[in-house]
């Protein structure tokens, strides 16, 4: 018999509300090694990769020996530029060729989202949200329900839809260490950079379908 989790919710008001119940595979094995190789392609296939530094040849200024070759005790040097000296050119830094970005594959992709979730589960960093119909679209009121659910602002949140959401979103864009964002652009990254998850119930549903494709 599988075991089943529970999962504490709460509603527009910061108030709780019935707990939902989760069977224990739903989000399939812990797997901390696929996880990480799943952030590490993530983070690094976010950043631009146009950082360039100058070698020592692209260094402007005079070519000219900085002293003579032999008689002062010191190592033979050429060129003040070369990569020992401060101010000279650097070796072996990024050179502006941007590279072709890191793949994970789709089974692995989806293996990293259940992996993530499973994460937040067994830190007790996960909370639904329910009765969306009913918030009044106000950032104080959306602090309210962060604070009682996710101890906002102490922590990061990932505030997880299944749709739009309109009035949920003009009331948390302002605020900083809060990020919405829909079940179907959610990745493994997204869940592990927030320090709790509060989602919705059909964006749950949602992200356990995608991982048990």
């Amino acid at each position: 018999m599988s075991k089943i989790i529970q999962i504490t919710v709460y509603d527009v008001l910061g108030k709780g509300a019935a707990s939902w119940k989760l069977a224990d595979e739903s989000f399939g094995q812990a797997n901390t090694v696929l996880l990480a190789q799943a952030v590490r392609i993530y983070g690094s296939n976010s950043h631009q990769k146009t950082s360039k530094v100058k070698t020592r040849g692209e260094v402007d200024g005079s070519t000219r020996k900085i002293y003579r070759q032999k008689g002062t005790g010191n190592a033979r040097h050429g060129a003040k530029y070369a990569p020992i000296f401060v101010g000279g050119g650097i070796a072996h830094g990024p050179t502006g060729v941007r590279p072709h970005n890191l793949t994970l594959p789709k089974a692995m992709r989806r293996r990293a989202l259940g992996a993530a979730m499973r994460a937040k589960l067994t830190d007790q960093a996960l909370a639904g949200l329910t009765a969306l119909k009913t918030f009044s679209g106000k950032t104080s009121a959306a602090l309210t329900f962060l604070q009682a659910a996710t101890r906002h602002p102490e922590r990061s949140v990932l505030v997880v839809t299944d749709g739009k959401a309109t009035n949920l979103y003009l009331a948390l864009h302002n605020l900083q260490g809060v990020v919405m964002k829909r079940a179907s652009l959610v990745n493994a990254y997204d869940i592990v950079a927030a320090d709790y998850l509060l989602i919705t119930k059909k964006a749950l549903d949602a992200l356990i379908a995608r991982v048990n494709l």
